[in-house]
């Protein structure tokens, strides 16, 4: 667990440094980083729900409820 957590972090960073990572990219590289845990972590059809989950929202809606939370904070 600590490995996995070390080389997102790691890949994180990287991704960052170089610039070469949209915020979507990095947002759907999440996405499809938590899918994949779906897999690994869920049994039969837990799998089915958590990829609803997290197959949810999509970086447009994700960023229009970003807008919305800070036009609420205001």
């Amino acid at each position: 667990m600590i490995h996995r957590m070390l080389a997102l972090l790691l890949a994180t960073g990287f991704c960052l440094t170089i610039q070469g990572c949209t915020k979507r990219a990095w947002y759907e590289g999440l996405q499809q980083r938590q899918r994949q845990e779906c897999y690994k972590n869920q049994s039969g059809g837990d799998v089915q729900k958590c990829l609803d989950n997290v197959s949810g929202t999509t970086y447009d809606q994700y960023m229009q409820d970003q807008e919305n939370t800070k036009k609420e904070v205001r």
